[in-house]
């Protein structure tokens, strides 16, 4: 495996394939899974805030395309980009086994192949965290967005959250697992990862996020903290019973994701940015 160092901070696209080793590619709507719930609550927001169809989308980072696929099904055009061969092959399979069509490409989100005031909305999910400056890849995101169309990014920066007691336990866990199978050393390297994964985070605060994409043309732009829960390193039985436990919250869950306060921006394992570009950029 490659060093961790000048292209990791670049989007990390050498390690993607490693960590899609261990994550459920499939699609389903029945959010049975802790992956497919929080793809699903995240949509639920998402549509109270997209413009209706027919409408260009484009996901930028798409990896599986979840929210992509679950959007064209309803009447969306959507257009896929990613950095990763493997992970753009898995999200056309998802379309097509859905019988949905797509358009998929290969490409950088630094570098968009788009023109200008091309899409009506442009978003990302899980992307620009892993950018050491990400104000080129948001620059880029902002440009193929027509003047008033909706900038959406998900963004999961490296800080502490309900995540981090997550990450916890998920240490704790995968170290028992190798100690009863008799490898701690590697129980201990494993039990390491979710602190410091292969892939690269930034740290940059929400505060830092909001100027850049302000700066980039977009306005007004909201910031929200979201999910209040971790995401847990389980084995499948349990995954689904960890989802099952969830479920009951969503009324919380959701009214969390709605509250513009400083709190659900510090426990939220994640936040969500959205604004509108403007039809002159300004760029002071």
């Amino acid at each position: 495996m490659a060093d961790h160092t000048h292209s990791y901070s670049h989007g990390s696209a050498e390690v993607w394939d490693e960590v899609y080793q261990d994550l459920d590619l499939s699609y389903s709507e029945k959010a049975d899974t802790q992956g497919k719930l929080f793809e699903i609550v995240k949509i639920d927001f998402l549509t109270e805030i997209l413009p209706k169809p027919p409408i260009k989308i484009l996901e930028v980072g798409c990896g599986t395309a979840f929210v992509s696929l679950y959007f064209a099904k309803r009447g969306y055009q959507a257009t896929c980009l990613d950095i990763n061969s493997f992970i753009l092959k898995v999200a056309k399979e998802n379309f097509t086994n859905e019988g949905i069509r797509g358009q998929f490409i290969k490409g950088d989100a630094e570098k968009l192949p788009f023109p200008k005031n091309t899409f009506d909305v442009v978003t990302s999910f899980g992307l620009l965290e892993h950018f050491e400056d990400p104000t080129q890849a948001i620059s880029e995101m902002v440009r193929v967005l027509k003047p008033g169309g909706l900038f959406f990014a998900d963004i999961v920066p490296n800080r502490f959250s309900c995540q981090t007691l997550g990450n916890i336990f998920n240490a704790l866990a995968t170290f028992s697992f190798w100690v009863l199978k008799g490898k701690p050393n590697i129980g201990i390297v494993k039990a390491m990862n979710n602190f410091r994964p292969h892939y690269f985070e930034n740290s940059i605060s929400w505060q830092k996020y909001k100027k850049i994409i302000e700066k980039a043309g977009t306005e007004p732009v909201n910031a929200r903290g979201n999910r209040p829960f971790p995401r847990l390193t389980l084995p499948i039985t349990l995954d689904k019973l960890y989802t099952n436990i969830l479920r009951p919250t969503l009324i919380i869950w959701k009214a969390f994701d709605r509250w513009d306060n400083i709190f659900p921006k510090i426990w939220g394992a994640g936040l969500w940015f959205w604004g509108y570009k403007r039809s002159i950029r300004i760029d002071s």
